[in-house]
């Protein structure tokens, strides 16, 4: 009976995201078209949640399409887990939506916007359902071209280009797992993903060690890591905010979906391969928190903000496969990639709060510079609340779902360094990898603070900053507090998503046989009921000593002069420690213009200063690869004559190389 709601409520979710696809398009308006996205998506919710409730342990398989190459839609847990969180928190964004897009009618088009994020939606979810090869490349191209789309929707210059750097990549990193699944298929793409296992083993050292790069490179560059994540902090910024959330805060997690999927299952991953992971690991997660902590663009703040968290991801993901690989503390392992898909569902809820509160700020301000910002907490208190729930939900911080993910994986780093078979360069790495993950929480800690301190708090920077009701933009507001509120929701709920996940990872991969016994080293229930019962005593405490106190507010001394919004610290100012500290990694442009105020006195001048952060990685390797390209494709030209007997004359020496090597 349950069976039966489940496929009714998955066929219902696919059928009406595709209908609100085209009541989008050829509809007179997108609101009924978005209306239709969100109940779509809750559907699609609540039939996830049923799938837990009743078959969590099971794998569940709708009908079969012989039509469609063998695609055969089916759920187990760690796809019904990124389904869910997909469909649920579309479902918000869906919401969100129908006052963002309204309020930007003229800069995009909402109908283009909606039809396209309705396929968008559609290609993640098939992703997750796909059991097939081919179908699951089919729908990861679904998801692709449509972002790439949405990145240009406002058809600027700028989103033009970000939108093809980013088609390029993402391209790239398609060609490369389709490379990986024809070598695992031996040329075919029909093959199940649950034979991965069976597959990695006919094949020899050689191939299954290149498939495992690609499947590397592949995954790796979809979900940002440096140096394949050149795109991403062009792309997502200039989206609009709605779909910078679902790039940052699901499509991510598609690619942290495949690479966990295909390289589990790898039958004898090298030990080095497992090092390479959790090398790109390492430095996505400093690249990209160095950024976040400098960048004055509040977007492109946040997409810098999701390189690192996919960087600790796959440190995690990386530490574990080097684990596996050695046939040691394989407990430890699974627990480790527990904790990296437990951080990958809360990096879903919290950044795409913050790209969706980025998106609210902006339709005050009319800017994403963070110079310009200031003093909305005293307009928008309701919203000011929602946005530093999502800012410390992005924080390793107790009571929050992000702790937990990270403080696992410490614990584990612990365990690990405390063995007393580990030898010293074993306890060297470990402390190295801990040292790294404590420095890249902590400068986390001060971006999201400076973010939104500059942002929120203080005197209004930007005289335009419109002053509307804040009860006019509660659409907008809701859903970044259902949210920012689910994070501390899976805090409470961390012991037993962590465990769940934990046993149905070792259940998937044959490395070890049995039941995997596990458990945290720390209660969340326990940890959270500590710290909202210590909040509630200093609350109480508070209010009997100041019961009978008399308050007077009154402006802050300003030592008789008149305070303004240049006296206060900058974006810029705020973090010149850590610019001038990192300055090796951290690549800027300094211009310093003067000119005469007086013609006769050349000594009294006007200066001014400017500073640019520039990407080290795009001067240093993308440029010279860029410029090559360009050099080689004008010597190319020269085949571009324009007499059409060359041409067939190309084409028949293309057909007769790839009939060679097809025979």
């Amino acid at each position: 009976m349950m069976e039966n709601y489940i496929i009714f409520g998955v066929g219902f979710y696919f059928l009406t995201l595709v209908l609100s696809a085209f009541l989008a398009f050829f509809g007179k308006s997108f609101r009924k078209a978005t209306i239709l996205f969100v109940f779509s998506n809750g559907a699609g919710f609540l039939s996830a949640i049923l799938f837990f409730l009743f078959f969590s342990k099971e794998v569940f398989v709708f009908a079969k399409f012989d039509g469609f190459f063998h695609f055969v839609p089916r759920l187990n847990f760690l796809s019904a887990l990124f389904f869910s969180i997909i469909s649920g928190v579309s479902c918000l964004i869906g919401v969100y939506s129908l006052r963002y897009l309204e309020l930007y009618k003229e800069t995009y088009n909402p109908r283009v916007v909606q039809f396209l994020m309705s396929f968008f939606v559609l290609g993640m979810q098939g992703v997750l359902l796909s059991n097939t090869a081919f179908s699951f490349l089919f729908f990861w191209e679904v998801m692709s071209i449509t972002s790439f789309f949405l990145v240009f929707s406002d058809k600027k210059e700028e989103s033009i280009k970000a939108a093809f750097l980013y088609f390029v990549m993402t391209h790239l990193g398609a060609s490369a797992i389709l490379g990986g699944f024809l070598i695992l298929g031996q040329g075919s793409l029909m093959f199940n993903l649950d034979d991965i296992n069976i597959a990695s083993q006919n094949l020899s050292a050689g191939f299954l060690n290149l498939a495992f790069l690609l499947f590397v490179f592949g995954f790796g560059s979809k979900a940002g890591l440096v140096p394949f994540h050149i795109w991403l902090p062009e792309a997502h910024p200039q989206a609009p905010s709605n779909i910078s959330a679902m790039m940052s805060g699901l499509m991510l997690k598609v690619a942290v979906y495949g690479f966990i999927l295909i390289t589990l299952n790898l039958f004898g991953i090298p030990a080095w391969g497992g090092l390479i992971v959790l090398a790109l690991g390492l430095l996505s997660g400093i690249v990209g928190v160095l950024y976040a902590t400098v960048e004055r663009d509040i977007k492109k703040a946040f997409a810098y903000s999701s390189i690192e968290n996919m960087g600790i991801i796959f440190t995690m993901l990386g530490l574990a496969i080097y684990l596996l690989a050695l046939g040691r503390h394989q407990t430890i392992a699974y627990s480790i990639v527990a904790f990296a898909i437990f951080h990958a569902i809360n990096h879903a809820l919290f950044k795409s709060a913050l790209f969706l509160s980025s998106g609210v700020i902006m339709s005050r301000v009319h800017t994403k510079s963070l110079e310009m910002m200031g003093g909305i907490a005293k307009i928008m208190p309701i919203f000011s609340l929602a946005f530093l729930l999502a800012i410390l939900g992005s924080l390793p911080l107790p009571l929050f779902g992000t702790f937990y993910g990270e403080w696992g994986f410490i614990r584990n780093i612990i365990t690990l360094i405390g063995e007393t078979n580990a030898n010293s360069n074993e306890i060297m790495s470990l402390v190295v990898i801990l040292s790294a993950v404590a420095l890249i929480s902590g400068l986390a800690i001060f971006a999201m603070i400076r973010i939104f301190g500059i942002s929120m708090l203080g005197l209004p920077h930007n005289a335009h900053m419109e002053k509307r009701k804040e009860s006019a933009d509660y659409f907008l507001t809701i859903p970044i507090l259902i949210l920012a509120g689910g994070t501390i929701v899976f805090g409470f709920l961390a012991k037993f998503i962590i465990t769940n996940t934990a046993d149905f990872i070792q259940s998937i991969s044959s490395s070890v046989s049995g039941k995997l016994s596990f458990s945290m080293n720390v209660s969340s229930l326990w940890i959270s009921g500590v710290i909202i019962l210590s909040g509630l005593s200093v609350y109480i405490f508070q209010k009997i000593l100041l019961k009978n106190k008399k308050e007077r507010s009154y402006h802050t001394w300003d030592c008789g002069q008149s305070i303004d919004a240049t006296m206060e610290y900058s974006a810029t100012a705020f973090c010149a420690p850590i610019r001038f500290f990192f300055l090796t990694f951290i690549g800027r442009k300094k211009i310093m213009q003067s000119e005469p105020i007086i013609e006769t006195n050349p000594w009294i001048r006007k200066y001014t200063f400017s500073l640019s952060i520039r990407s080290k990685w795009r001067n240093f390797l993308y440029s010279p690869i860029e410029k090559g390209l360009v050099l080689l494709a004008r010597k190319l030209c020269i085949i571009q004559n324009g007499h059409i007997q060359y041409y067939i004359l190309f084409l028949l020496f293309a057909l007769t190389i790839t009939l060679i090597f097809a025979l």
